[in-house]
């Protein structure tokens, strides 16, 4: 997700590493692609979640080091993002020509200049954000990139292929809307796909949820699954890392939760509930179900119906040779 899961999803334990297309060094005419460890920076922090009132500043120190044997160029790219379409988490940068947002963060950072680090040399390069007195209420979401770039005057040739960069969630007070809505909730199979009948495999639950306010929720709460006898057999607390993961404005956000080890069969129920405010009794609740029929249940099951019918219909024709036998003429069909 960010906060929580900006990890394959937006999460602020991530260092973002974006690969926007290699680098290449030339030497001697031919291009050299670097591979290895040493293609970018070491950042911290890694994310930084501020509320900054209107009319006011703040600046970020964000210590930035060069791993390398050469003396590299950082140069300092500022961008947008909001929250991608594949509901995961993981955020879109808004690169040169993409629609920038109603709230624009890359128009609150102040330019920074490029800076030159010697090999293995870390240097802290502040960052300040100022918001306009006008400025819209709500989130404004970026990140700070750090793209090295080879002093000419180096002795070696290192290719440099990725940019890494500090997360930047910012709140502006005012006029916050937080408004949580549930899309979908139910069991997944292992592709993390909504299921309703299993046959085979592992059970996870699923829950949709859409933020149609203008500032970033940390969803919470908890999910019990029961047994078709109301026997409660998983639960779990839900969005329960260190720091939640938070679901973007005006976006879609995609939880998947793998169920314990269970001897699943039957049908069961997925009950959720779900809150985004501390304190605000804004609480979302849902049920969902399923079924968990094994291959080996529905094997039993036909030979189970195989018999039944053998002897339904031994029956059936003792009982009507016993009428024949009483002188009763019955048709056989």
């Amino acid at each position: 997700m960010f906060r929580g899961n900006f990890t394959t999803v937006i999460s602020r334990v991530l260092v973002v590493v974006l690969l926007f297309g290699s680098v290449f060094v030339a030497t001697s005419g031919q291009a050299v692609a670097a591979v290895g460890p040493a293609n970018g920076f070491l950042v911290s922090p890694v994310e930084e979640e501020l509320t900054i009132n209107k009319g006011t500043s703040q600046t970020v120190d964000i210590a930035v080091q060069n791993p390398t044997n050469s003396t590299v160029v950082a140069e300092t790219v500022i961008n947008d993002f909001v929250a991608s379409s594949q509901e995961n988490g993981v955020p879109r940068i808004l690169l040169n020509g993409d629609n920038s947002p109603a709230n624009n963060f890359k128009s609150l950072v102040k330019p920074i200049p490029n800076t030159t680090l010697s090999p293995q040399q870390k240097q802290y390069i502040p960052v300040t954000i100022s918001v306009p007195a006008n400025a819209s209420s709500g989130g404004y979401y970026g990140v700070v990139r750090f793209i090295p770039v080879l002093n000419n005057n180096s002795a070696a040739n290192v290719g440099l292929t990725a940019s890494v960069g500090s997360l930047f969630l910012i709140t502006v007070p005012g006029n916050l809307i937080q408004k949580l809505d549930l899309v979908q909730l139910s069991a997944a199979n292992n592709n993390g796909n909504a299921d309703s009948f299993f046959l085979s495999g592992a059970v996870s639950s699923m829950v949709r949820l859409h933020n149609s306010g203008n500032i970033h929720v940390e969803p919470f709460g908890s999910v019990v699954v029961k047994n078709m006898f109301g026997s409660q057999v998983a639960s779990y607390q839900f969005n329960n890392t260190d720091p939640r993961a938070s679901i973007l404005p005006d976006s879609t956000r995609k939880f998947v939760n793998a169920l314990p080890s269970h001897f699943w069969f039957g049908h069961y129920t997925i009950d959720a509930n779900l809150a985004y405010v501390q304190g605000s009794g804004k609480i979302i609740t849902a049920s969902a179900g399923f079924w968990y029929m094994p291959w080996w249940s529905l094997i039993v099951l036909v030979v189970i119906l195989a018999v039944i019918v053998y002897f339904v219909r031994r029956l059936v024709i003792r009982r009507r040779r016993h009428h024949l036998q009483g002188g009763k003429s019955i048709p056989v069909r």
